[in-house]
């Protein structure tokens, strides 16, 4: 089974389904993401693998659609301070925020309880959008930790990128909870177990909606099967018995 858990996240890996640069324009720097002609095919078989898995989010494979809802998400929720835009049909550009994502600081070990609770502030804000889209209110779909950005000095993380969406039909209160439960598999493969109840319990106080930690609690469990292939991927591939006690931990302690 690891064998097909470590073949998984190598083709995962090796997927890249846009093209991004950096540019400077007007002094402000964007980033572009441009969708690669390969990718249409890749992401109808993400999808596929994604409703046998159970997984309750799409990946947006028309450009259009995708295009819209980059730009609606990241407007929506940073239009006030940075732009985004369509890029002819087939590419997206955004207004670079300040800072850097809490997936550099879990490799470079600088992580810390005040990153985490900025992040969890921010998705908090970010699940209180309306969102005519799902007619009520809005949710990420992906949120692991290379898509928040942390900047230290307004201590501030704001949320990036907007590839995939949860399925509309899927209650707010299920799809908050889907996003907690993304951010926290990415956390529990990349961090210590020393580190890994106070960064949990730091990052579900703040977040401080304990309807939505309820719901949590039920999707803190291994599954088995092919979703357990995505939870590999998702947990970095952590062993299944250290998984195991540290999910159970979090769940005895919430």
């Amino acid at each position: 089974m690891s064998q097909i858990f470590s073949a998984a996240g190598a083709l995962v890996d090796r997927i890249k389904i846009n093209a991004v640069s950096r540019e400077c324009r007007d002094g402000r720097a964007l980033w572009i993401k441009r969708r690669r002609w390969t990718a249409r095919p890749i992401m109808a078989c993400a999808n596929r693998f994604f409703r046998l898995a159970g997984n309750p989010i799409q990946a947006l494979d028309e450009l259009a659609i995708w295009q819209r809802w980059e730009v609606d998400c990241f407007l929506q929720l940073h239009g006030g301070e940075f732009q985004a835009f369509a890029e002819g049909a087939c590419a997206v550009a955004a207004e670079e925020v300040p800072g850097k994502s809490l997936s550099h600081h879990l490799s470079h070990g600088t992580l810390s309880a005040r990153m985490l609770e900025a992040a969890a502030r921010e998705l908090r804000r970010a699940h209180e959008a309306e969102c005519a889209t799902f007619h009520g209110p809005w949710s990420h779909g992906d949120p692991h930790s290379g898509n928040f950005v942390y900047e230290p000095s307004a201590d501030r993380a704001r949320l990036i990128d907007f590839e995939v969406m949860h399925h509309p039909t899927i209650g707010a209160d299920e799809r908050h909870a889907d996003d907690l439960l993304i951010f926290l598999q990415d956390l529990v493969g990349r961090i210590s177990i020393e580190q890994w109840m106070p960064s949990a319990r730091a990052f579900l106080s703040a977040y401080d909606r304990q309807e939505i930690v309820v719901l949590l609690r039920q999707k803190l469990f291994v599954p088995r099967g092919l979703p357990r292939v995505w939870w590999a991927v998702r947990t970095t591939y952590l062993g299944a018995a250290e998984l195991e006690r540290r999910l159970r931990a979090l769940r005895e302690s919430i």
